[in-house]
């Protein structure tokens, strides 16, 4: 899960310090959050990070927090198969144990997406595709509509994102001069790269 937060520094740092808070709370029971016990390490999911966050940014609604979260990540889902052919691998799918009696049921685990972006009081805006936040956000989503399409290959998806950014820093002087890209792939991780712009 990558949570990112937009907006005034102190509002940010207050928030990241609830939201660690929150987390840390809940280390250790059984609600979808933290470790439980020792043979089976689970990490927050990022819907139930998601729904953490709007409930903190809505109780907060009288005096908001002027912050714009995005939260990303993939969500385990399990899937059966009616046969006992090979799944695909290296497309974000693991193999799992046939289920029960049945010979010719296969059970599997695959990664979605999830993408989440939420306004200053929690509401959230879910896509399939893309989310945008912060101040070029609507450059971003321009460039983004344009370039991106479904199934996306991760080294098509980074040079879509990298010519995004890019394009949108360009046409955004209060943007800043870069962006950092977080490239989450199923079974290896998180891949970090750094883009830069324009200094003048």
């Amino acid at each position: 899960v990558i949570v990112g937060l937009v907006g005034l520094e102190g509002d940010v740092q207050s928030l990241s310090h609830d939201v660690s808070v929150q987390v840390s709370s809940k280390m250790g029971r059984h609600l979808g959050f933290g470790f439980g016990d020792n043979s089976r390490r689970e990490s927050i999911s990022p819907k139930s990070m998601s729904t953490m966050l709007s409930h903190l940014l809505y109780n907060r609604r009288g005096s908001p927090y002027y912050v714009e979260p995005i939260v990303v990540g993939l969500e385990k889902i399990v899937v059966e198969n009616d046969d006992e052919s090979e799944m695909e691998s290296g497309s974000g799918t693991e193999r799992g144990e046939p289920r029960g009696g049945r010979k010719r049921s296969c059970q599997g685990i695959q990664y979605i997406p999830f993408l989440c972006a939420q306004d200053l009081i929690g509401a959230q805006s879910k896509s399939a595709s893309f989310v945008c936040s912060g101040a070029a956000s609507k450059s971003l989503y321009g460039i983004a509509e344009a370039m991106w399409r479904p199934g996306l290959k991760p080294d098509e998806l980074l040079e879509v994102c990298g010519r995004a950014f890019l394009s949108a820093l360009e046409r955004d002087c209060l943007s800043g001069y870069g962006a950092t890209i977080y490239l989450m792939v199923a079974g290896k991780g998180i891949d970090e790269y750094e883009i830069s712009c324009r200094n003048d």
